[in-house]
């Protein structure tokens, strides 16, 4: 079997990268990962495109979600085109059409038919709450929704990358969110390329696999808000049997497993334990970077193989 050329093994690139090494011509099964993004704050590329997104979400949100402007909607949308130069997502191919008008439609009916950003909250101005709570929406389109948004401020990562590792780039014309003109705007960037077509890079940190998000947020709401209030005797539940473990001595124990099988909910109704238990969402945005570890070293040369 051929095997697949990759970014650095074709530019020659020897040393550890700050970058994901990606296929040439095939999509690596990888996203864009907010939840990385909100987590490394401290990082300048993290936050510029934690901000940004912000931004671009609040605009989607304000102006088209909450009066249910459809039609303006759809063409704000429309704009996040391709974003094949980035070398993540599903496609075995790298043919994929990014989000496209049906995925326009998609997103734009995906948040007017969540609570919270129907009715404005700003917590779906935030893309790890809008891939953790709206259904319909998924790793392979929110990351294609950053890709795009951003597109100049990995751009710039990408120029960075190419002078520090003698990499030959030429002038493209790319299109990103322009923050505070609040519109989709074009400039030039200096980009390498393979075949004639551009390739953009992006910092391994925020890079995450397909993560099961909604069964990590039932299981965290189940180990520590559901047991808590169980053992207190604040929740019952006809089927509350299997939910405690009495030991010899005494002493209490829940059965996370049950409570969680019984109580956890399908991703379009976990804004019900949102609502319910205030500051669940930040706690388990920390429980994640404690938790969830970045992709290493090791599993992305497996994946180049």
């Amino acid at each position: 079997m051929k095997k697949k050329k990759n970014f650095n093994g074709h530019f020659d690139v020897k040393k550890t990268t700050e970058h994901v090494n990606i296929l040439l011509g095939s999509d690596l099964e990888l996203f864009i990962d907010p939840f990385n993004i909100a987590n490394n704050l401290e990082n300048k590329i993290a936050k510029k495109v934690y901000f940004r997104s912000r931004s671009f979400l609040e605009k989607l949100n304000r102006t088209y979600i909450v009066p249910n402007d459809r039609l303006n909607g759809l063409n704000f949308l429309s704009h996040l085109q391709e974003a094949n130069e980035y070398g993540f997502g599903y496609s075995k191919t790298n043919k994929g059409k990014g989000i496209g008008l049906t995925k326009a439609e998609v997103i734009f009916d995906s948040l007017s038919s969540n609570l919270f950003a129907r009715e404005g909250i700003s917590i779906t101005n935030e893309a790890h709450n809008v891939l953790l709570l709206v259904k319909g929406i998924g790793p392979d389109n929110m990351s294609d929704t950053l890709a795009n948004v951003c597109r100049d401020i990995f751009a710039e990562f990408t120029y960075e990358q190419c002078l520090l590792h003698g990499i030959a780039t030429s002038k493209v014309e790319i299109e990103y969110y322009d923050s505070n003109r609040n519109c989709w705007m074009l400039k030039d960037a200096h980009l390498p390329s393979f075949l004639g077509k551009t390739i953009i890079l992006v910092p391994k940190f925020l890079i995450g696999s397909k993560r099961a998000y909604t069964s990590a947020f039932n299981w965290f709401i189940s180990s520590n808000y559901l047991s808590k209030e169980i053992l207190n005797g604040n929740l019952k539940s006809d089927n509350s049997k299997g939910f405690i473990n009495r030991l010899k001595n005494g002493t209490k124990r829940v059965i996370i497993k049950n409570i969680n099988k019984h109580f956890k909910k399908p991703k379009g109704e976990l804004v019900e334990f949102v609502k319910k238990y205030n500051g669940s969402l930040l706690e388990f945005q920390m429980h994640i970077k404690n938790n969830f570890p970045h992709i290493t070293e090791d599993q992305l040369l497996l994946m180049l193989s």
